[in-house]
């Protein structure tokens, strides 16, 4: 089914920011880092994964709502 590939490629995304994110943590506590710039840099992930995940069910809303109106459609011809 191509919407549970969709749904995997979306939780991957989300997965390696959360790897990306915890190594970042890890870096900006070694002694002589700028601190900042590792910060910054999460913040970056934080809104690009908040922009994807936000644009990622936009997308997926329209055919969601077609398939729910189909199946109802379909639930009610069978009473």
């Amino acid at each position: 089914m191509q919407k549970a590939h969709l749904i995997e490629a979306l939780q991957l995304v989300n997965q390696g920011t959360d790897t990306a994110v915890r190594g970042l943590q890890r870096l900006k506590k070694a002694p002589g880092f700028k601190e900042q710039l590792y910060r910054d840099t999460m913040t970056n992930l934080e809104h690009a994964r908040a922009s994807v995940n936000l644009q990622f069910f936009k997308d997926m809303q329209p055919g969601e709502q077609q398939d729910a109106t189909r199946f109802e459609h379909l639930e009610s011809a069978r009473r």
